[in-house]
C-alpha cells in the first residue's frame, strides 16, 4: 500500500510539473502562476527564449517523475535513483521560479527525506559476505 501511495504522490507531483512548461510556451493560462521571463524572484531577466528553455526542463521533470511513479509502482530497481535525481533537479527549478514554488520545493525535499529513509533502511550485507 506503501509503494502504491509513493507511486502516485511522484506520478502527481510530476504532472505539477506541467504547469512550469504550459505557461511560458502560451498553451495555458494558470492562476496563480502568472507569465514572467525572470527567474530568481525577478532578479534574473532571460527573455522569452530563456522562460520556454526552462519550461522544456520543466517538461522533462514532468515526464520523468511520472516514469518514475511507473517504476515504483512496479517495483523497477532505478526507480528510487530517478525519483531522487529528479527531485533534485526540480528544488532546482523550484528556487528559479520562487516565490510560486515554495510548496514544491517543500514536496521534493519530502520526496528526497523518503528516499533517504528508504535506502538507509535497507539491510546491509556485510562485505566479507559477498
Amino acid at each position: 500500500m506503501l509503494r502504491i501511495a509513493a507511486a502516485a504522490i511522484v506520478t502527481a507531483h510530476g504532472l505539477i510539473h506541467l504547469i512550469g512548461f504550459v505557461v511560458p510556451w502560451g498553451i495555458a493560462e494558470v492562476e496563480g502562476f502568472a507569465y514572467r521571463t525572470a527567474v530568481l524572484g525577478g532578479v534574473v531577466e532571460l527573455g522569452d527564449a530563456g522562460a520556454r528553455a526552462i519550461g522544456a526542463l520543466w517538461l522533462a521533470c514532468a515526464v520523468g517523475f511520472v516514469v518514475a511513479g511507473l517504476g515504483i509502482w512496479r517495483r523497477a530497481s532505478w526507480a528510487l535513483a530517478l525519483t531522487a535525481a529528479l527531485a533534485a533537479v526540480s528544488i532546482g527549478l523550484c528556487i528559479l521560479g520562487l516565490p510560486e514554488t515554495v510548496a514544491g520545493t517543500a514536496v521534493n525535499a519530502a520526496i528526497l527525506v523518503g528516499a533517504a529513509w528508504i535506502v538507509l533502511a535497507q539491510p546491509r550485507i556485510p562485505s566479507g559476505a559477498r
